[in-house]
């Protein structure tokens, strides 16, 4: 009997001190302060052109988009400006872009990227549209 009251008090200890963390994880050094919510997403595309409708939201009253395949960037970084007075507020946008003939005919589909970017340049919040090209 004494044995299993040993026993007892020992696995007690034993999980006290598992449990027990004394020194705080460490903050990510990339921390999130913005956000960026869309929502209402449509992608029309005929021939090579595309034309993708929506409504944002954004601490930062701006958004950027950028349109690649694969490796290849098809159409460099773009920003779209938010016209709405208070940050927080749904908005509609539209943009519209070619896709280069040659999109085609390459296997991967071309790939409409959203994003915002935080205070040192990184991007956040990405959203991945991708294009279909057999239509």
């Amino acid at each position: 009997m004494k044995k299993s009251y040993l026993l007892a008090i020992l696995l007690i200890i034993f999980l006290a001190g598992c449990g027990s963390d004394p020194e705080p994880a460490e903050e990510s050094d990339t921390e999130e302060t913005s956000s960026l919510l869309f929502r209402n997403l449509d992608l029309q595309q005929e021939e090579n052109t595309f034309v993708l409708s929506g409504e944002v939201t954004s601490d930062e009253q701006v958004f950027y988009y950028r349109l690649e395949q694969g490796e290849e960037e098809l159409q460099e970084e773009a920003v779209y400006e938010l016209e709405a007075e208070a940050a927080g507020t749904w908005e509609s946008f539209e943009i519209t872009g070619e896709i280069p003939a040659s999109a085609s005919e390459a296997e991967a589909s071309p790939i409409l990227t959203l994003y915002g970017k935080a205070e040192d340049g990184e991007t956040i919040h990405p959203n991945y549209i991708p294009i279909d090209m057999e239509n």
